[in-house]
């Protein structure tokens, strides 16, 4: 049952944009050592980014790379 007087709108027409063309949905856990993770903070502060942000391109560039391994073959 909705909130009398909500907004009707609310998660549909007021939707906060990340500037992606693509919304991200999906979720990956990882394990790490204190001092990979401590490394990773480092560099996204250098970086003026976040932690995701730096591991989402690390792993778009790695699979760029085997995508392009594979083609060679």
């Amino acid at each position: 049952m909705a909130r009398p007087g909500g907004n009707p709108d609310f998660g549909t027409k007021y939707r906060f944009s990340y500037g992606r063309e693509e919304p991200l949905s999906e979720q990956v856990k990882v394990l790490m050592y204190p001092e990979m993770k401590h490394q990773l903070k480092n560099l996204a502060a250098q970086e003026n980014c976040t932690v995701p942000d730096l591991i989402r391109e690390a792993i778009e560039q790695y699979l760029a790379s085997k995508k392009t391994a594979q083609a060679k073959l």
